[in-house]
């Protein structure tokens, strides 16, 4: 065995293999996918009590090429993030204090029982089988107690049997599911025939051209953000456009494909939903249809003048600085799309949902970059964070959220609400911005 193995013994070996079949069983890893196949792949090489590398499991779990940089790509990270999160998720309404848990080490790709908190239950006194010397008789009991002992036995059994029968054609997960579906944030997009539309913040890319009119590099100007944006600035000031080609291409943040993937589940409800970028989005839609919006602030386009006009933030020096009106804090990102390997940073999610034109719903589900988008998005489709969103909303028919997310080496590993704050609902679309 290699130095960096590491060695169980028998019993938890066993004792891993069982917790690792409750997990599964547990529905908490979704469908046969990129988290299924890395659990399966740590809970071999663990068993077998060796610990692989980032790169290792970028080979052989998410089929990463052999150029792969983990310097400059964090899937593996982001995927052992949340795959911890799904394991902590199950030790806490899975297990009873004195069991033990199925984890991963912070700076580790490897699976470990953590042994439980409370102490063992100590084994009951033997039972005495031996008749005494003397038996006396019971003393009478009234006849209304004959049967209310029975009577309430089978009030039991009934209420048992209803308890176990639920359990079994819902399990844990689908209940939960099935309370954030049915949550203020998204029961109403779901509790009617309206269509959704879900929103993706794109970015639209210019070609700059050299003195001979080729395309020399590719371009992001945040006041083009379609082609008819493109147009229009190309007729109202052609002399500052005439060095950009239209090259018809966009391109998205990799926190859109990872906060889809916990959004998927919730929206999957039966309805209509269609999918289409912030640059090819009609306006009509915002009347016709709910909408949610998944992206970073820099790219909501029209959807960002509307929610920061009624918002208690307003954007500092770039998208990656807010500015708390109400408070006076500057919340500046540190995450850059490029951060160096192991650097610490902060990041900040920004979640809103309010109504839209037509009496129709908005959800904004956003942040500064990839993490603050990503955590937005998890937590919005787990019941604790909806939960916990929706109690300190108290009632509001349209607020808002801030997260701050800390994180290293470009992994989100803490988050905490910063605030939820009411909208004024009735002053977003008619008050111009």
């Amino acid at each position: 065995m290699s130095g960096g193995g590491v060695a169980f013994s028998m019993t938890a070996v066993e004792e891993l293999q069982r917790q690792a079949e409750q997990f599964r069983a547990s529905g908490l890893l979704g469908k046969p996918g990129a988290l299924s196949r890395l659990f399966d792949f740590l809970l071999s090489r663990s068993l077998s009590g060796e610990v692989p590398k980032e790169i290792e499991i970028a080979l052989q779990v998410f089929g990463k090429g052999a150029n792969f940089d983990v310097a400059q790509d964090s899937v593996v990270r982001v995927y052992v993030h949340k795959l911890r999160r799904r394991l902590e998720e199950f030790a806490t309404r899975s297990l009873t204090p004195h069991d033990s848990r199925i984890t991963i080490p912070k700076g580790e790709y490897r699976l470990v029982l953590e042994p439980g908190s409370a102490a063992a239950v100590p084994s009951a006194a033997p039972e005495i089988t031996e008749s005494p010397l003397i038996q006396v008789a019971p003393p009478s009991v009234p006849s209304w107690r004959r049967w209310l002992r029975p009577a309430l036995l089978a009030s039991a059994a009934f209420i048992a049997g209803v308890v176990l029968t639920y359990g079994f054609i819902s399990n844990p997960q689908e209940r939960d599911l099935n309370a954030v579906r049915h949550s203020a944030v998204w029961g109403p997009l779901l509790d009617d025939d309206l269509p959704i539309t879900l929103v993706v913040g794109d970015y639209f890319l210019l070609g700059e051209v050299d003195q001979a009119g080729n395309v020399e590099r590719l371009v992001r100007e945040f006041y083009v953000n379609s082609n008819q944006d493109f147009l229009d600035h190309l007729q109202l000031n052609a002399g500052q456009m005439r060095n950009y080609r239209n090259v018809d291409l966009t391109y998205l943040p990799a926190a859109s494909a990872f906060a889809l993937q916990d959004l998927v589940p919730v929206l999957n409800a039966g309805k209509q939903v269609r999918v289409t970028l912030l640059s090819a989005l009609d306006p009509r839609l915002l009347k016709t249809s709910h909408v949610v919006y998944v992206g970073y602030i820099s790219g909501m386009g029209m959807l960002g003048d509307r929610v920061f006009a009624q918002s208690r933030l307003a954007l500092g020096g770039s998208f990656d600085e807010l500015h708390d009106m109400q408070t006076g804090t500057d919340y500046v990102s540190t995450a850059m799309p490029m951060g160096p390997e192991g650097g610490a940073f902060r990041d900040f999610g920004y979640f809103s949902t309010f109504a839209g034109p037509n009496g129709n719903r908005m959800v904004v589900i956003s942040g500064t970059r990839d993490n603050g988008v990503m955590h937005v998005a998890e937590t919005l489709s787990r019941r604790v964070g909806i939960d916990q969103v929706t109690r300190q909303a108290a009632g509001a028919d349209s607020f808002e959220s801030l997260y701050e997310v800390d994180g290293m080496a470009r992994a989100g590993l803490n988050a905490r609400m910063l605030f939820v704050s009411p909208m004024k609902n009735d002053a977003i679309w008619s008050v111009a911005p």
